[in-house]
């Protein structure tokens, strides 16, 4: 009987971290609060928008995203269902394109990079390579 009732606890704890991880992923996945701050053709079929975080906190600084993809009809829909290549406090990052090539200069603090973003393009795949010349600010 003992046994019976320390397995129903026990399920019932393991039960419960499971829901709890499961809430606290939900809250690390869920979409941006971001709005559409810029959005320009770098090249032929190669488009970069930029996103603006709308709820930054008192102790956070703006936060933008940067995103490449195909020219979007509402790209906020579509970019809430992709990665940014680049995460930064600045909207002033210098970015521009030869064919597939993309150079990024910034001045600023990067939250978070990736040299490399994947998209189609009709049919066509498209992973631009991406180069980040980077200073950091002293704060």
């Amino acid at each position: 009987m003992a046994i019976k009732w320390v397995h129903r606890i026990l399920t019932v704890f393991l039960l419960i971290i499971v829901i709890i991880g499961c809430l606290i992923w939900r809250s690390d996945t869920a979409p941006y609060n971001d709005s559409l701050y810029s959005k320009k053709e770098l090249s032929n079929g190669l488009w970069l928008y930029i996103t603006k975080h709308n709820n930054p906190s008192a102790t956070d600084t703006d936060v933008y995203r940067y995103y490449l993809n195909k020219k979007l009809d509402s790209p906020l829909a579509a970019l809430q269902e992709t990665a940014p290549f680049l995460t930064a406090d600045t909207s002033e990052a210098t970015v521009s394109a030869i064919g597939q090539h993309v150079m990024v200069k910034l001045t600023g603090k990067v939250y978070s990079f990736s040299n490399s973003a994947f998209f189609y393009n009709d049919s066509t795949p498209m992973m631009p390579r991406i180069d980040l010349n980077f200073y950091a600010v002293n704060e």
